[in-house]
């Protein structure tokens, strides 16, 4: 059985300060449906995300980004 193929994308979300925004990030990313990996960093400002894009797109990820309060840098 083949793994379904991920892509992975670095965001910068200039918003994220702390630890309280990173869990945030972390968890309502995660959540979505075709996420399989979410990393984020206050000291960085980024968000590493791995996905399926066949599940979810990289639009939704960021309309969820921008709806939690941390819009990303284009």
């Amino acid at each position: 059985m083949s793994q379904a193929a991920t892509e992975h994308v670095t965001l910068t979300a200039p918003d994220i300060s702390c630890g309280h925004c990173v869990q945030t990030i972390e968890r309502s990313l995660g959540q979505l449906d075709g996420v399989s990996r979410v990393q984020a960093s206050a000291e960085t400002k980024q968000v590493d995300v791995e996905y399926d894009p066949a599940r979810v797109s990289l639009e939704r990820i960021t309309a969820v980004l921008d709806d939690e309060g941390y819009p990303v840098q284009r």
